[in-house]
């Protein structure tokens, strides 16, 4: 009997090592997206003002995002274990620093230096989840324990006390774990590219395949952008409605509940209807939800929309990195993808407010809906082509594969 191509899928098994490492290193490399509510609220506590911590946030952000995009070739290769130790290294250090010395300088050194040694998680955990068997499930499964940690840490932080001691040590803590799973991170397989393409595959052509990877680069952020527009304009949204803040705060606090079952939905699902059909239906409806966040002038009807607009966002963005994931077992797109994204994250909020302020809200999530879809075809181009490369990668290894006896 030869081998079937899954036999001979040269992606490796999810395990208790490789899936830790994979997982909490991505974890680490957007702790400080996810705590950005906190880290303002720490900086305003040392003396800076609004605008002030607002610019030190994006900062960071782009620091990790630059670093992020440009390591992605690096974290495709064999470099990728020392890649994700030497930013690992350099991020304990540099939030530990913010977190420990009470001095501006050091802070706002360790935050911009700290999110630029993350930056190298970024590209590192996500080349190392393309290395992994059924991108589609193991995206989402990754996005489902960041989700729930963060849920978690989020509801702690303020327990304790929401301080520069208490938010920069949590990100230099993560960034610690991360660190010591490292050696974990899968490698990129030795059979990596579906080199030897049939005419019945001829959608994954290296050609293609390159099209694809730099198609995704440029939507996956511009698609994102309009996604977290909508998340941080949620309280001026809110605030036209007359939604005072612990309404509003509840709902948010349901809508990270609705991006974990978002996030679960694709971990089930896994690739049993591939990627182009449950992204295309993601983005119709999502954009819609958008549109509809702008119109509603009921205050229930409009946190019952947030709550849809998380989860279907939740489901839409496993695909996204699942679908990069597939067009290179290397990693060469899903490595370098969330640094894109977080280039278009950083000035989500600055987009979100000129508009609202510019034209108004409804013009504003209607923009927002739009740009859903308008990426819809080409994402399913991308898709499709991500689908061929995976059974031309199986194709090709089977191929390569010695027959193995009954």
């Amino acid at each position: 009997m030869s081998r079937t191509q899954i036999d001979a899928d040269p992606r490796l098994p999810l395990t208790l090592r490789n899936g830790s490492a994979t997982f909490l290193i991505a974890l680490a490399s957007l702790m400080m997206a996810n705590l950005a509510p906190f880290i303002i609220t720490a900086l305003d506590s040392l003396g800076f003002d609004a605008v002030a911590s607002g610019n030190i946030l994006t900062w960071a952000l782009l620091a990790s995002a630059v670093v992020g995009l440009g390591t992605g070739r690096i974290a495709s290769g064999r470099l990728r274990r020392p890649l994700a130790i030497a930013g690992l290294i350099i991020a304990v250090v540099a939030f530990g620093a913010a977190a420990l010395v009470p001095a501006t300088p050091v802070i706002v050194t360790g935050l911009i230096v700290g999110g630029a040694g993350v930056g190298a998680a970024i590209s590192t955990s996500g080349a190392a989840i393309a290395a992994l068997r059924n991108p589609n499930r193991i995206s989402a499964t990754s996005g489902l324990v960041n989700r729930a940690l963060i849920t978690v840490i989020l509801a702690v932080i303020p327990l304790i006390g929401i301080t520069q001691g208490s938010v920069f040590g949590t990100l230099a803590l993560i960034s610690l774990v991360g660190l010591a799973l490292a050696v974990w991170l899968p490698n990129a397989p030795e059979h990596a590219a579906p080199v030897d393409v049939t005419q019945s595959l001829q959608i994954a052509e290296p050609r293609r395949i390159t099209i694809a990877g730099i198609a995704i680069l440029f939507l996956f952020p511009i698609w994102g952008t309009s996604e977290d527009a909508i998340w941080t304009m949620a309280p001026v949204l809110g605030d036209a409605l007359g939604i005072d803040e612990q309404s509003l705060g509840f709902t948010l606090s349901l809508s990270a509940a609705g991006g974990i079952l978002g996030m679960l939905i694709a971990a089930v699902i896994g690739n049993r209807f591939g990627r182009a059909w449950p992204l295309a239906i993601a983005l119709v409806i999502g954009g819609a939800l958008k549109i509809w966040t702008g119109v509603t002038a009921d205050p229930v009807t409009f946190a019952v929309l947030i709550i849809a607009v998380s989860s279907i966002y939740a489901f839409a963005f496993a695909l996204f990195i699942a679908t990069a994931a597939g067009l290179d077992a290397r990693g060469r797109w899903s490595g370098p993808l969330l640094g894109a994204y977080l280039v278009g994250s950083s000035f989500a909020p600055l987009i979100g407010g000129v508009l609202i302020e510019g034209i108004g809200i409804a013009p504003f999530t209607l923009i927002t809906g739009i740009v859903s879809f308008v990426v819809i075809v080409p994402m399913v181009f991308v898709a499709r082509v991500s689908t061929g490369a995976e059974r031309a990668l199986a194709r090709s290894a089977a191929r390569d594969a010695e027959p193995v006896s009954a």
